[in-house]
């Protein structure tokens, strides 16, 4: 990913990555050229290259800081065991659709192209994606229903992940709301806004 050195490189870099975040939601990771990025990001091609060596890069730093992003966000909400099982289910969902939503359009069509990065970063990459589903099979497990935690994880992200197909945050649903509404679907409880 990028080299690590000071804060103004770090701002750099994110900048580039933001720019490649746009870029291959618009052309899809396999139009995307290292120029669009570098022009989105308002660099030469040269520059971008100084922060990222490939567009395997790009999308290692994309997929591994979001996701890492929504790891975070999730271990913040997560109101652990001090919570009746269903609230706390609700809260988790509540809190992945309002940290993901506002990485729908990149992250998701990415996460399908994890064979394009080298061996070790979708390891990394795929040991992201496993905390995030192991925290909701863990409460979901709480829960007693009939098929196992993992899969009413699987099922849960699964309806969350593919809003990207069809959420429109520019339409008449916030985000807010889709949060709210997809917490209670899947637990019945109506969860708290922030």
């Amino acid at each position: 990913m990028a080299r690590p050195t000071a804060p103004d490189h770090d701002d750099k870099a994110a900048a580039v990555l933001a720019a490649a975040g746009q870029v291959f939601a618009q052309r899809g990771y396999e139009g995307a050229t290292m120029l669009d990025v570098a022009q989105a990001a308002g660099f030469s091609k040269a520059g971008v290259y100084h922060y990222f060596a490939s567009k395997e890069h790009l999308l290692h730093g994309l997929l591994q800081g979001s996701l890492q992003e929504v790891v975070d966000d999730l271990a913040t909400a997560d109101p652990g065991d001090d919570v009746e099982p269903a609230e706390r289910l609700a809260t988790l969902v509540d809190a992945y659709v309002r940290s993901f939503s506002t990485r729908l359009r990149v992250v998701t069509p990415l996460l399908l192209r994890l064979d394009l990065l080298r061996p070790e970063w979708r390891a990394e990459v795929k040991g992201l994606e496993r905390q995030i589903v192991d925290r909701f099979a863990d409460a979901a497990g709480a829960l007693g229903h009939p098929i196992s935690p993992r899969t009413a994880a699987f099922l849960v992200l699964g309806a969350a992940n593919w809003t990207y197909y069809w959420y429109d945050p520019d339409g008449d649903l916030s985000i807010e709301d889709l949060a709210r509404g997809a917490a209670a679907i899947f637990t019945g409880v109506l969860t708290k806004t922030p």
